[in-house]
């Protein structure tokens, strides 16, 4: 059998072949970066389905404005305030049925999203359609946004900055519906 032979041309004509084919795909998979994490992993979406029900509608109409906070050194975060400062993370009562304004204004530089829970550490379980941006989608530095909602069943819920994470770095706060 004779050995296979080739020119040191048809291997550098290979190589650039194989590298062209590299930065193509590269190109192609960093340029569509956001569709490829725009849904969450199934471990991450899991959570227990909580009743969304609403009670009558009162046709009242309750707005909050909050703020992201964030320490300096990035480790304590919070809403309108660190949590050790007077006013931060308030408690949020409405009733149920009230229409529910909230506006967020992200005044640092980390990525922040809002979202009501029924757990705190449930990131991806937001209720009543209440999020603004997402954990894949988040508000940039100086960004802001806001959504309207009905509160849903009477109850003690949790609104949390839902990148995961921040929720545990303090960003947390009661949202009571009566």
């Amino acid at each position: 059998m004779e050995p296979y032979r080739t020119s040191p041309a048809r291997v550098g004509k290979m190589m650039g072949i194989m590298l062209g084919v590299c930065v193509v795909g590269g190109a192609i998979f960093f340029g569509m970066w956001d569709y490829w994490i725009s849904e969450l992993p199934p471990v991450a979406s899991s959570g227990a389905a909580v009743a969304e029900q609403t009670g009558p509608l009162t046709g009242d109409t309750v707005s909050f404005d909050l703020d992201f906070v964030e320490a300096s050194d990035f480790i304590t975060l919070g809403f309108n305030g660190l949590p050790d400062e007077p006013g931060s993370n308030p408690d949020l009562t409405v009733a149920s049925g009230d229409e529910v304004v909230v506006s967020v204004t992200n005044t640092g530089v980390t990525l922040h999203a809002f979202g009501v829970t029924a757990d705190p550490a449930d990131f991806a379980g937001v209720l009543w359609g209440s999020a603004i941006g997402s954990a894949t989608d988040p508000l940039k530095g100086g960004e802001s946004g806001t959504v309207s909602f009905i509160a849903g069943a009477p109850g003690e819920y949790y609104y949390i900055c839902t990148v995961p994470g921040h929720a545990l770095q303090g960003m947390v706060g009661s949202f009571i519906v009566e």
